[in-house]
C-alpha cells in the first residue's frame, strides 16, 4: 500500500489491513471505527427491532472503546462481530463485511472507505515528507491547541455533534496552523465521528 492507493481503493479490507500496522491502530481507535460503521449501517436494516439492536451493540463498542473496559453484556453479544474480545479481530472482520454482501460495491462498502479515511487520516505521510513539505500530514504545534480549540474539539466530541469542524478550522488557524490536510479535513463535506484524527489530535488522544 503507498499513499495514492490509500486514496485511490475502494477496498476496505486492503486499507483496514494496511493502517493495522500504524501506531495509530490502538484498541481506541479500532473500536471507535467499529462502532461508527455499524451505527451508520443500522439504519440500512429493515425492521425497527434490528436497527434498535444494532446501535444498542454499536453503543456498547463505542462504550468499551472510551473506557478500556469490557461491557457486562459483551459475553451475551459475542456473536456480534464489534464484541469480540479483540479489536483487531472485531476490525478486521468489520472492514472485510461489506465486500461479501449482495451490494458488494454499495452504499456500505463506500462508507467504510470514507470512514477509515475519518479515522486514519493520511496514514503514509513519512517522517522526511513531512519535512520536506510541512504543510500536509501529521505536522502538528503544540501552540495550536490553543483555549479555544480544545473546548470547541471537547464539546463537540462529548456531544458527537460536528458541526463545527469549520470553526474548528478557522480557530486552528488562527492559532497558526498552515497544515492544508487537517484544514482541509475540518472544512471538508462528510460525516465527523469520534475517532476524527484532527479531533484527536487537537484533543491528545490516542
Amino acid at each position: 500500500m503507498t499513499e495514492a492507493k490509500w486514496f485511490a481503493s475502494t477496498d476496505p479490507a486492503a486499507l483496514g489491513a494496511a493502517v493495522m500496522r500504524r501506531k495509530r491502530a490502538s484498541a481506541r481507535v479500532l473500536r471507535l471505527y467499529v462502532a461508527a460503521f455499524w451505527s451508520w449501517q443500522s439504519h440500512r436494516l429493515k425492521t425497527a427491532r434490528d436497527r434498535a439492536q444494532l446501535r444498542r451493540r454499536a453503543a456498547l463498542v463505542e462504550e468499551w472503546a472510551e473506557t478500556g473496559v469490557e461491557p457486562p453484556q459483551a459475553n451475551a453479544e459475542r456473536i456480534f462481530v464489534g464484541l469480540g474480545a479483540s479489536a483487531k479481530e472485531a476490525f478486521r472482520s468489520t472492514v472485510r463485511a461489506p465486500k461479501q454482501w449482495k451490494d458488494g460495491n454499495g452504499p456500505a462498502t463506500k462508507h467504510a472507505v470514507r470512514l477509515l479515511h475519518e479515522v486514519f487520516g493520511n496514514p503514509f505521510t513519512t517522517r522526511a515528507a513531512r519535512k520536506t513539505a510541512p504543510r500536509r500530514g501529521w505536522m502538528f504545534s503544540p501552540s495550536w491547541r490553543t483555549d479555544t480549540a480544545v473546548a470547541l474539539a471537547r464539546q463537540m466530541y462529548d456531544s458527537r455533534d460536528f458541526g463545527a469542524m469549520p470553526i474548528l478550522a478557522d480557530a486552528l488557524q488562527d492559532a497558526g496552523c498552515d497544515n492544508d490536510d487537517i484544514l482541509d479535513h475540518c472544512r471538508g463535506p462528510g460525516e465527523h465521528v469520534r475517532g476524527c484524527w484532527v479531533v484527536d489530535l487537537v484533543l491528545q488522544k490516542a
